[in-house]
């Protein structure tokens, strides 16, 4: 069977602490897989959220909704195969945060360098 890349919106329930939400989530990582990436996107209006993205046969997003499902904790989760188009868009997203982080990194060092060079000025 072929790999295919897909990606899972989690939401997980706000009431529960840190160590509990990255035990429910590592549960899901190992079941999808080494090559896994998970990110925390943050708490929003319904819990926290987390988006694992990973490659897997058609089977396992399968057996990750049948355990999603009786999973005290998890409120929502939304998997996604993932097209050729799509996973290309995220090496585009990826190249443009990074274009974005260094010209942010870059200002920051010469609004740095100005300021201290005012500072020694005075």
């Amino acid at each position: 069977m072929e790999n295919t890349a897909y990606e899972c919106m989690i939401v997980v329930d706000a009431k529960l602490n840190e160590t509990k939400r990255e035990e429910l989530i590592g549960r899901f990582k190992k079941m999808a897989g080494d090559q896994t990436t998970v990110e925390k996107m943050g708490q929003k209006k319904y819990g926290f959220y987390y988006l694992l993205n990973f490659r897997a046969t058609s089977d396992v997003p399968a057996k990750m909704t049948a355990l999603m499902n009786i999973t005290e904790g998890v409120d929502r989760y939304l998997f996604i195969a993932k097209t050729d188009v799509m996973l290309a868009q995220d090496v585009i997203r990826k190249q443009n945060r990074a274009k974005a982080r260094e010209e942010y990194l870059a200002k920051k060092e010469l609004r740095e360098k100005e300021s201290k060079e005012i500072k020694e000025g005075e």
